[in-house]
């Protein structure tokens, strides 16, 4: 709550009501426009739109998100199970800073909606897509929480696998990431034509989000993970914390 006193700058104030927004968006699954976007991230990474429909009998459901600095390149993968065949449904979206910088004047938000495809998994590919996550630890607990910035690199499994939610992270540079054995099925099944970006040297790849000097235009946060969800954000479209929208430290 702000404290009816406090003096926030312009630019504090805004950050303070875009997160009181964003804290009432819920996911509703993948989203092209790119201002909502902003607004349902956090439900959308914690699998809220899936989690109430996981239960013995539905359809599994999967959800890979790649972060390889949220304002540089994020791409997301939603997989749902066809019990009818045994195959899925992959739908792949991938968002770039070029597509951002790239403004079409007839369409303001096209470049920022990115690039998606939609792709039918025989029974094949999916059993083999599910068996490449098993070997990656994906439905095993995750061992510890994490904390994961927006300019950093990682991947976030979560879904529905018979009856069941799982969640887990794998951050770059980490052993588990370096076990990552389902990045290959999705390429192959991909369909939007964007690469994945080169990974920066170990000593390189970000621990923390950036301190206000250093930072440009664009959205910084912080996520924190336990073992089957985000326990919150820090940082959230700014350094303004989640609890009172004071200034949050460095």
């Amino acid at each position: 709550m702000i404290q009816p006193h406090a003096r926030l700058p312009v630019p504090g104030l805004l950050a303070g009501l875009i997160l009181l927004a964003a804290a009432g968006c819920a996911s509703q699954g993948p989203e092209s426009n790119p201002i909502a976007r902003k607004f349902v991230w956090l439900s959308y990474l914690n699998g809220e739109d899936l989690r109430p429909a996981c239960r013995a009998g539905g359809p599994d459901r999967y959800r890979m998100v790649f972060n390889a600095d949220y304002n540089r390149h994020v791409r997301t993968y939603d997989v749902t199970g066809d019990q009818g065949n045994g195959g899925a449904t992959l739908e792949a979206h991938v968002i770039e800073a070029t597509d951002i910088a790239r403004v079409d004047l007839s369409d303001p938000l096209g470049n920022g909606r990115g690039r998606s495809a939609k792709t039918r998994l025989t029974a094949e590919q999916f059993a083999r897509f599910v068996m490449r996550l098993d070997a990656s630890g994906a439905f095993d607990p995750m061992p510890g929480g994490l904390r994961l910035p927006s300019n950093g690199i990682y991947w976030l499994a979560s879904g529905c696998r018979g009856g069941r939610w799982f969640f887990t992270a794998y951050p770059y540079p980490s052993d588990r990431y370096a076990d990552i054995r389902f990045v290959e099925p999705l390429r192959d099944a991909d369909g939007t034509g964007a690469a994945f970006p080169a990974l920066p040297a170990p000593g390189d790849a970000p621990a923390t989000p950036p301190v206000p000097r250093e930072r440009d235009d664009g959205v910084h946060f912080e996520v924190e993970v336990n073992a089957d969800r985000l326990v919150g954000p820090t940082h959230l479209f700014g350094p303004w914390s989640l609890a009172g929208l004071t200034p949050a430290p460095p």
